[in-house]
């Protein structure tokens, strides 16, 4: 179980979904799945070459509470930065826990 004072952390999950603009094209957009709080953990980052420029990917593992319905097509945001989702786990199979293994491309342009 985790415990409350751990979860100081607000975060947004954000899911891909179309739009359609004024003049009737589709569009991508990032809608809001769901607002939670999550504890942050860090981990060292390494690098990696992207489009022939060097960038680093930093992974961060987001813990929350249960929440169902999060996929790895999703992604975090967290004090105006955006995660990938690599991966979401229930560590013990009770869907008390929530785990989410992402990684931030730095370095990047969007």
């Amino acid at each position: 179980m985790i415990r409350a004072g751990s979860l100081r952390h607000q975060v947004v999950i954000q899911q891909l979904s179309t739009a359609q603009d004024a003049a009737g094209q589709r569009d991508a957009v990032w809608s809001t799945f769901a607002t939670r709080r999550a504890s942050v953990d860090r981990t060292p980052g390494r690098e990696v070459w992207a489009s022939a420029q060097r960038s680093a990917r930093v992974p961060t593992i987001f813990r929350l509470r249960w929440l169902e319905g999060v996929l790895p097509a999703m992604r975090v945001v967290w004090d105006s930065r955006v995660f990938n989702i690599v991966s979401s786990l229930d560590p013990d199979g009770l869907r008390a826990e929530l785990i989410l293994t992402t990684d931030e491309l730095v370095g990047v342009a969007p």
